[in-house]
Order: C-alpha cells, then structure tokens, then sequence
C-alpha cells in the first residue's frame, strides 16, 4: 500500500501515547501534517492505533485514531534512513481537528519535504 502524503510536514518534538489491543508504547512526534505523524520507533506495519498527544501551549490531549502506512523516513538534506513509523490519522473529532490545524498554521518550522520510498536511493 503506498500513501503519498501531500501535506505540509512541519519538524516537531511532541510526546506521543500509541496503543492498540496488543501494546502500548510512549514516544516522540518528530513531523507533523494535517493528515498524520511520524515517530522514530517501529511499530507494526497496517496496524491501528490509538494516538494521544498534547500540542505545546494546549492543556487538553488530542486523540485520535491512525492507520501505520510507513515504517521509515528520510532525514532532512541527507540520504539517512530514520526507522520509524508513518501514521496516517483516520478519525479525530472535529474539535480536536480544529485544534490541530490552528495550531499547524502558527507553526514557524519551514515544511519537511516528503520523500516517498521508491526515491530512496540505495548505497
């Protein structure tokens, strides 16, 4: 299954609570869009995931569910491989939708390119 996310992805540091029936793990959101995020942990690829994240200066959580659609990342000007896990948001309330695209747009960080996996080039 390829996504191709065609939104603006913005460079984050945001803790992340990730869970499905089988585990759940806590860690950081490094990028950021209208329609997903990006963790540097490996989680199973397809898998759905419950997500809750705070976003800086907000006191409520936004939760939402999200679909792993990728399990690793290009770093910015460089051909680095990051391991880590895209994930697509499949459902969200409106206020929390609300919430998270206010606060993309005060988001100063310039957009993180996305590279698709068929541009990786191998050594």
């Amino acid at each position: 299954m390829m996504f191709e996310d065609r939104e603006p992805r913005y460079r984050v540091d945001i803790q992340v609570d990730c869970s499905t029936k089988d585990f759940f793990v806590a860690h950081r959101v490094t990028n950021i869009s209208r329609g997903g995020i990006f963790i540097e942990t490996d989680l199973p690829l397809h898998a759905e995931i419950d997500l809750c994240f705070r976003l800086p200066g907000q006191g409520e959580p936004i939760d939402a569910k999200g679909f792993v659609i990728w399990t690793y990342d290009i770093r910015k000007d460089s051909m680095r491989v990051v391991s880590g896990s895209g994930i697509k948001f499949t459902q969200m309330t409106k206020e929390h939708r609300q919430r998270l695209e206010s606060y993309l747009r005060t988001l100063a960080a310039k957009p993180v390119p996305h590279r698709p996996w068929a541009e990786v080039v191998q050594p």
